[in-house]
């Protein structure tokens, strides 16, 4: 974690400066609660909140959101705070700010993790995983889902760092299984490396963010795969 000026990441919704000097400067501290934030509510959704817990919810951001230089996102929910019966409009657009808050938290923040340690393979080719799990058992923890369903119980019990998810298999799609996971976890928070066709490609990248995905092709190749782990460390 970074514990130098020149090492703050560059947001476009925060003003890291309200939130150093509300820390004394404490560059260590300021990035370990934004982390809290970040892993705190980038799940939530609070269209789906009851009354007594958007409030509450609400309460905490706006708190939050001051001390940590949300500036917008502060003003938003301190107008809403304000409100005996919420408007929609209003909670519709506090939402979409907390949405660009997260985003970026999740985009700079990543700069400074710097490490894939869990890799999740989707895959239901014995083969195949044989030969994925030859090429990255020992440098990383691997962890193995053969459906969908599979898929959804590890990402409920386990961080993910990297997803290695094949488009095409007998009773496996792919990008069913993207879309399945897309509903119900933070898979497009995640890199993910995609075995597909060169064809295929465009498909792919019109339903999933560009700077998170690559592709590899059969046969694999360890330097490949590998490098494409590298870029996403760095990214």
């Amino acid at each position: 974690m970074p514990t130098d000026e020149n090492q703050l990441p560059l947001f476009k919704h925060i003003d890291t400066n309200i939130g150093l000097k509300y820390l004394n400067n404490n560059y260590d501290l300021y990035l370990k609660v934004l982390y809290n934030f970040l892993e705190r509510y980038k799940s939530i959704q609070l269209n789906n909140l009851n009354k007594s817990e958007l409030k509450d919810t609400i309460h905490a951001i706006k708190g939050l959101s001051s001390t940590l230089g949300m500036l917008s996102l502060e003003k938003i929910t301190t107008a809403l705070h304000k409100q005996n019966n919420p408007n929609k409009k209003l909670i519709q657009k506090c939402s979409n700010e907390l949405k660009d808050v997260i985003q970026d938290l999740n985009q700079q923040l990543s700069v400074n993790k710097n490490h894939i340690s869990t890799i999740l393979i989707i895959n239901n080719n014995p083969e195949e995983i044989d030969e994925l799990m030859e090429i990255l058992d020992g440098d990383f923890d691997i962890l193995l889902a053969l459906n969908k369903y599979e898929a959804l119980e590890v990402f409920d019990e386990e961080e993910i760092d990297l997803v290695i998810l094949h488009t095409e298999l007998n009773d496996l799609c792919g990008i069913e299984v993207f879309n399945f996971l897309k509903r119900h976890t933070n898979i497009e928070e995640i890199p993910i490396i995609f075995i597909t066709k060169k064809e295929n490609e465009q498909d792919i990248k019109e339903i999933y963010p560009l700077q998170n995905i690559s592709f590899i092709y059969k046969p694999f190749q360890k330097a490949k795969i590998k490098e494409q782990i590298i870029i996403f460390n760095n990214l």
